[in-house]
């Protein structure tokens, strides 16, 4: 995975918060809009960057998609900076901690 696109997705403080609100389980654009208090289109914008990147995953249900972390993309991204002796001790010091 390219950094950049990594940069890309969490250069947003939306972003990061929306990571942090799909944690605790699945939603869909309506509740992040509803947490992020930001209009549905701006909720929505986010949520197609990062899954886009492969960060979510959607599963639509009737009429609404649901979004959730998607487990295997994280795993590859620390997997990819596990290669790098920098981000590999800094992944190593974070889990000590």
């Amino acid at each position: 995975m390219l950094l950049s696109k990594v940069s890309k997705a969490f250069s947003d403080d939306n972003r990061l918060k929306i990571l942090k609100y799909l944690s605790d389980g699945e939603r869909n654009v309506t509740q992040v809009a509803d947490k992020l208090n930001v209009e549905e289109n701006l909720a929505s914008h986010h949520l197609r960057v990062l899954a886009t990147l492969g960060f979510l995953k959607s599963d639509k249900k009737g009429r609404e998609v649901f979004y959730k972390i998607n487990d295997v993309k994280f795993v590859s991204l620390i997997k990819d900076l596990k290669k790098s002796k920098v981000f590999r001790e800094i992944i190593l010091r974070a889990l000590d901690e």
